[in-house]
């Protein structure tokens, strides 16, 4: 894997598989979807019954566009978080994909953007040079991270 510092490092390259955009099978409450994208936009649903629409081949971009149009459930700030980590969880039960993130090493994981998101990542265009992004997705990776390694001793 190619040497990243932590204010440069984007989940492309070598680092793909680390984005909610890379095909990971997602299968949750009897629905499978063909990424975590596609399964964390289902959830913004107020009504269950709307997620099946995730499940359809349709691009990950395209699945992140319905996911700000959906009928948005009253507590998603509340449960996105949730969401999101139990997503990644099932994720990374994948052997190849398991292996790949442990194979990070220590590297200090960071979602780096050129698109404004400074909640699940940390955007390195000019408009945010001042803001420091909470990159939350890149600590979620970590800490599934940490708790892979502790299960292997």
């Amino acid at each position: 894997m190619r040497s990243i510092s932590e204010e440069k490092m984007m989940f492309d390259l070598d680092y793909d598989f680390l984005s909610n955009f890379y095909p990971s099978t997602i299968k949750l409450e009897g629905l499978t979807y063909p990424t975590v994208e596609h399964a964390f936009q289902a959830y913004k649903c107020k009504d269950p019954k709307d997620r099946i629409v995730f499940t359809e081949n349709i691009s990950p971009g395209t699945a992140k566009r319905m996911g700000r149009k959906v009928f948005l459930r009253k507590d998603w700030e509340v449960v996105k978080d949730d969401i999101m980590f139990s997503c990644l969880l099932i994720k990374f039960k994948d052997e190849r994909l398991k292996q790949m993130l442990l194979e990070t090493g220590d590297t200090f994981l960071v979602e780096g953007t050129l698109w404004h998101d400074n909640y699940w990542g940390d955007c390195y265009c000019e408009s945010c040079t001042n803001i420091k992004g909470q990159n939350k997705l890149g600590y979620m990776l970590m800490e599934i991270r940490d708790k892979l390694i502790k299960e292997i001793k």
